[in-house]
């Protein structure tokens, strides 16, 4: 499918460009339009760093090769020969299994009373259906999952957390998601994950990346543990 000659370039600092389109008109996913145009930027060998959100990518450059001018020129160029493939409808499906209790989920106690839910509605809720991958995130391998369930919409923590487990699992308003590698996180943890998320000796050592749907799958502490020692 040909893309839609709507795109707008701006200048979001002094070296990162800010690619943003109207794809209402369309009836295209945005979320994987800027998925599948941030990939094919990134292939490109060019950019220094290809960030894409729901609604707009980022494109870094190095501002030692190039002026502002010539990477706006190269970028121009990549956008008219970019061409967006719709993906497949049946992409592979990733099972995630996840301990939900309140040991893992740091949030829990907290969103039963607000929410009114008991802890049991919540994991039924959040494991009842099939996610796909929205953006791709503020950390290495951190993908935004939706849509969330209407009645697990929350707001982030007004604090961030300094340090989450790896595999944490939480939601931000109408998205969820799972932090790889931990370190700092705001969204609201309901649980944790034992499956690894990020393997170095594949071609592609990030699990989800675009395009992939994922369902969540509830398992007991003992179930946990026993996946990690099976995956030592």
């Amino acid at each position: 499918m040909k893309n839609p000659k709507r795109f707008i370039v701006s200048n979001f600092s002094e070296n990162i460009f800010l690619i943003r389109i109207d794809l209402k008109k369309e009836c295209l996913d945005t979320s994987l339009f800027f998925l599948s145009l941030s990939e094919f930027l990134r292939n490109a060998g060019i950019w220094v760093e290809v960030v894409s959100a729901e609604e707009s990518i980022s494109v870094k450059y190095n501002c030692l090769d190039l002026s502002s001018s010539s990477a706006n020129k190269i970028l121009q160029e990549q956008l008219e020969e970019f061409s967006y493939q719709e993906m497949p409808e049946n992409n592979p499906l990733i099972s995630i299994p996840v301990h939900y209790s309140k040991e893992f989920g740091l949030d829990i106690d907290d969103m039963t009373n607000k929410l009114s839910l008991s802890l049991q509605a919540i994991v039924d809720l959040h494991s009842s259906i099939t996610y796909k991958v929205k953006a791709v995130g503020f950390t290495p391998g951190f993908a935004y999952l939706g849509d969330l369930p209407d009645q697990l919409f929350m707001p982030r923590l007004d604090q961030p957390r300094v340090s989450l487990l790896p595999g944490s699992v939480g939601i931000s308003e109408n998205r969820t998601g799972i932090y790889p590698f931990g370190g700092p996180g705001g969204w609201r943890i309901i649980g944790r994950t034992p499956k690894k998320l990020f393997d170095p000796k594949k071609n592609n050592p990030f699990l989800i990346t675009a395009g992939k749907n994922i369902k969540f799958e509830a398992i007991t502490k003992k179930q946990y543990e026993d996946y990690e020692q099976e995956n030592l």
